[in-house]
C-alpha cells in the first residue's frame, strides 16, 4: 500500500468507528439501557445511577466526537473534496451534513451532561427523539454524498 494512502485510510477507520460509538451508544441507551432501568428500578432510575452512568457515558461519547470531528475535517480536506472538486451539490450535502452533526454534539453534549442545569432537559423524550432524527438524516446525507 502507497504511504500517501496509509493515513487518509486511518482518519476513515477513526471516523467509522467513532460514529459506530456515537450512534450505538445513542440507540443502546435509549432503546436498551432506559426501558431496562426503568422496569429494574420500578419505574424511574435513581438519580446517582442516572449521574454515574452519564459520568462514564460521556468520557467515552465526548472522546469519540472529538476525534469524529478531527477525523472527518481531515478526510473532508484532504480526501473528499478533492475527489470532486467542481461538484457544488456535494459541497453543498457537506454543509449540511456538518451543520446537523454540530447540532447533534451539542445535544449529545447538553443530554449526557452531569451538571444540575441539564438534569430536566435529560429526562426529556422529545429531544431524545431530535436526537436520533438528526443522526438519521447526518448519516442518509452521507450515502448520498457517497453517491455523488
Amino acid at each position: 500500500m502507497p504511504q500517501e494512502l496509509i493515513l487518509p485510510l486511518v482518519m476513515r477507520w477513526i471516523h467509522l468507528l467513532c460514529a459506530v460509538m456515537v450512534v450505538g451508544s445513542i440507540l443502546f441507551y435509549r432503546l436498551a439501557v432506559v426501558p431496562a432501568a426503568k422496569q429494574s428500578f420500578d419505574g424511574e432510575m435513581p438519580e446517582n445511577f442516572k449521574f454515574n452512568l452519564m459520568k462514564k457515558w460521556k468520557l467515552y461519547l465526548h472522546t469519540s466526537i472529538i476525534l469524529f470531528l478531527m477525523s472527518g475535517m481531515y478526510y473532508y480536506l484532504k480526501v473528499g473534496r478533492h475527489m470532486v472538486p467542481d461538484d457544488s451539490k456535494y459541497h453543498m450535502l457537506f454543509g449540511i451534513k456538518f451543520l446537523l452533526a454540530l447540532a447533534t454534539f451539542a445535544l449529545y453534549i447538553i443530554l449526557t451532561s452531569t451538571m444540575r442545569w441539564s438534569e430536566g432537559l435529560r429526562d426529556k423524550a422529545i429531544l431524545w427523539r431530535l436526537l436520533i432524527v438528526l443522526i438519521t438524516a447526518i448519516v442518509l446525507i452521507g450515502g448520498v454524498m457517497r453517491l455523488t
